[in-house]
């Protein structure tokens, strides 16, 4: 089982880095082997390109990173994408518009808004401030160090309608009933030629239609000439799901929701027990 694998795609947040957003000693040294021994292991994330740049720093021989749910690949050491399929310019507009009005109808809600364009992500300069309100204390120095604050982000879109990759949605809402802003946003917008995905508790991230780490994950193996049944996967999100049936092995974190531990062939430990470290270890080492 173990020599057929030649690639590992590795989910970031809740899988490969632990609660602290850490790689641990023993993750960092499975990843090093593997590449050591002229294998590929990729990081496959919803991030952007500069919110990986501290992790990147570890591991000089790593080529290819998924970024941003699926919707860019690219190619380390060259610096180009291999692929890149951001949304179309109306269908930004449609998800602004739905998230305005169903804002405007949900009293007591409120919604932080990312977008990620050309792998870089991008907020309002007051969403900035406001990160502790969301639930994301932890994320505030990657924000720090990556994010492209502007004064409206909705504004400085329609002004420059530049190629958004993904956009992200956090929600700040009264918890309870069906009729909640993050699930009035999802309805609507499962209506539209888009791909949704939940990565974490209240947040909606939102790709061009097709495009998530699994299709990502297809076109880079293409690329390198390696079937699918070549590739493991470890991820611990709905956002993982696609990625976790088209690799040859998938591999769930035991910190992973049911519905992806169904999904993968494998359960590994979770993410404070090096479970992404021991998935490297029994597959590909």
């Amino acid at each position: 089982m173990r020599a057929q694998y030649e690639l590992i795609a590795l989910d970031m947040d809740g899988t490969l880095l632990d609660s602290g957003q850490r790689i641990s000693p023993r993750a960092g040294a499975a990843i090093r082997a593997l590449l050591e021994r002229g294998k590929q292991a990729v990081f496959a994330t919803g991030r952007c390109r500069p919110q990986l740049e501290e992790y990147l720093e570890s591991f000089p021989g790593m080529r290819y990173l998924i970024c941003e749910n699926g919707a860019c690949v690219c190619d380390l050491k060259t610096g180009e994408d291999l692929f890149r399929r951001p949304l179309a310019s109306e269908a930004v507009l449609q998800v602004m518009d739905v998230v305005w009005q169903v804002m405007d109808a949900v009293e007591g809600e409120d919604v932080l808004v990312t977008f990620f364009i050309g792998n870089r992500s991008f907020m309002d300069e007051k969403s900035f401030l406001r990160l502790e309100e969301f639930g994301l204390r932890s994320y505030r120095p990657v924000f720090a160090k990556s994010t492209v604050r502007v004064e409206d982000l909705f504004s400085f879109y329609r002004d420059r309608p530049l190629e958004v990759e993904k956009i992200g949605l956090f929600f700040r809402e009264k918890r309870g009933g069906g009729g909640s802003a993050s699930v009035r946003v999802q309805e609507r917008l499962r209506r539209l030629p888009l791909t949704l995905a939940v990565s974490a508790s209240g947040n909606l991230e939102i790709t061009a239609q097709d495009v998530n780490k699994g299709t990502a994950l297809a076109l880079l193996c293409g690329h390198l000439k390696l079937p699918l049944s070549a590739a493991a996967a470890v991820g611990d999100g709905a956002n993982d799901l696609a990625l976790l049936r088209l690799a040859g092995l998938g591999i769930a974190m035991e910190n992973a929701p049911a519905a992806v531990r169904a999904a993968a062939a494998e359960t590994v430990p979770d993410c404070d027990q090096d479970g992404a470290a021991i998935a490297m270890e029994r597959y590909m080492l």
